[in-house]
């Protein structure tokens, strides 16, 4: 009995193996070749119009010219300033969180409406921004209605930077809404009934109750927040490609400039930081998760 056992397991395990090969061999083709690729490519002058194999080494060369660029610095900056967004969005979404979710008429219809940026097309909300912030625009309108002058929104750096910031939180505002009306459901009504039984207001029991049973929805928000912001592209290069000056060049926009000048080592030089760097951040997160968890 022992025998035939082990002889269908051993049946069941190569055929479980015969299942996953095409996926793994996928992986293989499509994820470590590339990847070990891209890391080799870091130490040759590499044009991307001939084979690696014939590129010259340079060894750290081309991790020097990166780094020593003003350019990168200044694009690895301003994605570090996109990163503010992060927690104000947290912010706005956990209040319409609890509003929504005091079940008041016609929250249906509310999470509907502030989910529609999430599913809307990028190219159609730049459209309606750029409207939204020229010269001429509603938000000039509000702004001069209380006194305050105009603003060039897309023509000036630091405006730029905030119109950019303020769209992507407003186009990512739904979906973390949604995510913490989900976390808010699974918080213990009998908890905050008990808190209430004990005289506690309501900034007590949402500081010392809500707030610390929302810590998974936090933490997941914070990290893919991280990961996501470090990628930046597609708002800065369709708002305004990126100016002025430069000033809404995001890392992710140097790294396609590099490819496009046939630089594709310096590329690679930036796509490995940009992992490494989303790397640390994420691995930090992690470890102050547990260390919480633990206390």
């Amino acid at each position: 009995m022992g025998r035939i056992f082990k002889t269908n397991k051993a049946k069941e395990n190569l055929y479980g193996y015969l299942f996953i090969l095409p996926v793994f061999i996928g992986v293989c083709f499509f994820v470590f070749y590339p990847f070990v690729y891209s890391f080799l490519s870091t130490f040759k002058n590499w044009t991307g119009l001939k084979p690696l194999e014939d590129a010259p080494w340079v060894q750290l060369d081309i991790y020097k010219k990166v780094f020593t660029d003003k350019v990168f610095w200044e694009s690895f900056t301003n994605t570090l300033i996109t990163l503010i967004g992060m927690p104000v969005g947290l912010i706005l979404s956990m209040g319409l969180a609890l509003l929504l979710n005091r079940g008041i008429r016609g929250t249906n219809a509310f999470r509907v409406i502030f989910y529609i940026p999430v599913v809307c097309s990028l190219a159609a909300i730049v459209v309606l921004w750029r409207e939204l912030m020229s010269l001429s625009g509603p938000v000039n309108d509000v702004l001069s209605a209380f006194g305050i002058k105009r603003l060039n929104w897309l023509g000036e750096p630091r405006s730029a930077m905030a119109a950019l910031i303020i769209m992507c939180v407003w186009k990512g505002l739904g979906a973390s809404t949604l995510l913490y009306i989900a976390g808010l459901s699974g918080v213990p009504s009998s908890c905050i009934e008990a808190a209430k039984l004990d005289g506690a207001n309501a900034w007590t029991i949402f500081w010392r109750i809500t707030f610390p049973l929302l810590m998974p929805t936090h933490f997941y928000m914070l990290v893919t927040g991280v990961i996501n912001g470090m990628q930046i592209y597609l708002e800065p290069k369709l708002l305004n490609n990126g100016g002025p000056a430069g000033s809404t060049r995001t890392l992710v926009m140097y790294l396609f400039e590099r490819f496009g000048q046939k630089r594709v080592s310096e590329a690679s030089v930036i796509a490995w930081f940009t992992g490494a760097v989303v790397f640390a951040v994420t691995a930090l997160q992690f470890w102050w998760n547990g260390r919480r968890e633990k206390a």
